[in-house]
């Protein structure tokens, strides 16, 4: 009912204005700050597309600056805090089912306060009820806590996937959460929705970790794109259910690429799971490493290594295509539509070279996006961009020429600030416009 009075309304004054020129040339005087907001709030709670482009349509023709939305944007607060301490009883509605998940809150939160976010995923035959009680007690009042339940602990699914997604934008948007402080945890295959997660979404967690755990040879791929993501990494020697030598790989990996990780080893064991657990010893190193961290939301250098069924932006760059790309997918519990095919990996790494320049290195790399802001560039200057193809000779990977792809003034626009921003909810990454570049034709002169 909201939507159609919208369109009424909007059809109505649409109406009113002189049409000389067409709707192009239409010029509304310009908006109170009160109408830009409500627009705005219309815009991120709709799901009519024709509402969307109704909205962006009527900013746009009243001169509505992208400074003035990024303002809004930034300033937007969560709803009062009505409820804290633990909530263990809450359920979320997702694909037709209703999972349950338990939540804690400080008591002394209220709305302008910014805390920090700890998600934690429970192992098999655990669940987020019965995993946040001693979180609450490591934490004590210093951080919402937020625990979900999902079939087997089976975190690694796509649909679970998506449930710690949506959990998180709605735990945002109720309460005092700092966009800059998100960390993503687990233990046994908790830990393994964590390392999946954050490898796939690294630029969402100031920091993840993972606690008697492992990933598969297939995918310490994905651990490239952590290079912005600080990573504390707790494992047992004497663990029976993830082998130590798995943890060990994934280490060795982080620290060769000179990246942010923290690695624990311990050989105690516990009386029930041998070293399959958190030691007590290790919390308080924990928590004071937490406290120090901060996601750095524009980084200069962005790395990524890319498949099929994760196609999202990291940071400022997006993988758009890539060449016969594989389609990863460990299926779950439920049913889910289960991709997982031979095939490429498409890697990119990215550069701010200041002065409105960028390096973009990529191997089976076809299309992507730059995604940048006043932050990054001159709007008044033009935008060079220069790309690197990364060619494998023999088992080495060999830099290629370098080619200028790009080299011209970009526009400002209301639409891509808009749309980025709703489907990332995230304050601290805002982009004033986007760059689409195709590698196609270069390609399929180095492809056989």
């Amino acid at each position: 009912m909201k939507n159609l009075i919208l369109l009424l309304a909007i059809a109505f004054i649409s109406s009113c204005m002189p049409m000389s020129g067409g709707m192009d040339t239409l010029h509304f005087p310009p908006a109170p700050t009160a109408e830009i907001k409500e627009q705005v709030e219309l815009f991120l709670s709709s799901t009519d597309p024709q509402v969307e482009n109704e909205i962006l349509s009527r900013l746009k023709n009243a001169r509505v600056s992208n400074e003035e939305i990024k303002s809004i944007l930034r300033d937007r607060q969560p709803e009062p805090v009505l409820t804290t301490g633990l909530q263990l009883d809450l359920e979320k509605n997702f694909n037709d089912k209703s999972y349950p998940y338990a939540l804690y809150v400080p008591a002394k939160a209220k709305a302008g306060d910014s805390y920090p976010l700890m998600i934690v995923l429970h192992g098999m035959g655990g669940s987020g009820g019965n995993t946040i009680p001693k979180w609450v007690d490591r934490l004590a009042e210093d951080f919402i806590i937020l625990c979900p339940s999902y079939p087997m602990g089976a975190w690694w699914a796509q649909p679970a996937e998506d449930l710690v997604l949506q959990l998180i934008q709605e735990v945002q948007m109720k309460y005092p959460v700092d966009p800059n402080r998100i960390f993503l945890s687990g233990l046994s295959n908790g830990a393994i929705g964590a390392y999946m997660i954050g490898m796939f979404y690294p630029d969402l967690f100031a920091g993840i970790i993972p606690i008697a755990s492992g990933i598969t040879p297939r995918y310490m791929h994905f651990l490239v794109n952590l290079k912005n993501t600080p990573i504390y990494i707790i494992q047992g020697v004497h663990d029976p259910v993830f082998p130590i030598k798995l943890t060990r790989r994934v280490h060795q990996i982080l620290r060769d690429m000179k990246y942010p990780v923290i690695y624990r080893e311990h050989e105690e064991r516990g009386s029930a799971h041998g070293g399959h657990f958190l030691p007590i010893n290790e919390v308080l190193p924990l928590v004071q490493w937490m406290k120090k961290q901060n996601r750095d939301p524009n980084p200069s250098v962005v790395r990524m290594t890319r498949e099929a069924n994760h196609l999202g932006r990291i940071h400022w760059v997006r993988v758009r295509k890539g060449l016969k790309m594989a389609a990863l997918q460990i299926p779950g519990p439920e049913r889910e539509p289960v991709h997982v095919q031979d095939g490429k990996i498409a890697t990119l790494f990215a550069s701010q070279n200041g002065n409105n320049e960028f390096l973009v290195m990529g191997k089976n790399l076809l299309e992507f996006e730059l995604f940048v802001n006043t932050e990054m560039i001159d709007f008044n200057a033009p935008v060079r961009i220069i790309t690197q193809n990364l060619l494998d000779e023999n088992g080495e990977i060999v830099p290629g020429e370098k080619q200028e792809r790009f080299n011209d003034k970009i526009e400002k626009d209301l639409e891509v600030l808009l749309r980025d921003f709703k489907q990332n909810r995230d304050p601290s990454m805002l982009f004033d416009g986007k760059i689409t570049l195709s590698l196609e034709k270069t390609y399929a002169r180095l492809v056989p």
